[in-house]
């Protein structure tokens, strides 16, 4: 029984390092333009985070691919020790936001993919 648990384990690692692996994958971006379609891109990545239409009649759309998360203290405000039933004055607040990084396609009017960029930014 034990050893059926392990082995199940294993297994589920084992798929998300794979899963993991595959998720890395480098897309060829450069080898899209012009042949991926605004439909391919909601197909593969959901709707985008955001949209714009622009001069020319191009559409410019945004995924966050990773959300850039807070971390930190947010020790605020008095407390107590209960030993002592002492008040003691906490630490301010620290906060630490990560960027979000994201993926901005662009497509011509055709809704062909005409260019791209990648990066980070400060998210909301």
């Amino acid at each position: 029984m034990a050893l059926q648990k392990v082995r199940l384990i294993c297994g589920v690692v084992i798929g998300l390092i794979g899963a993991g692996c595959q998720a890395l994958k480098q897309v060829d971006w450069d080898g899209r333009v012009g042949q991926y379609s605004y439909e391919q891109a909601v197909a593969e990545l959901g709707r985008p985070t955001t949209e714009a239409k622009l001069a020319g009649g191009l559409r410019r759309a945004e995924w966050i691919t990773n959300s850039g998360a807070s971390a930190g203290r947010t020790l605020t405000g008095a407390g107590y020790r209960r030993a002592t039933l002492g008040v003691l004055p906490l630490e301010p607040t620290e906060i630490h936001r990560l960027r979000d990084r994201y993926l901005r396609l662009t497509f011509d009017k055709a809704g062909r993919l005409a260019s791209w960029e990648h990066g980070t930014k400060t998210g909301d």
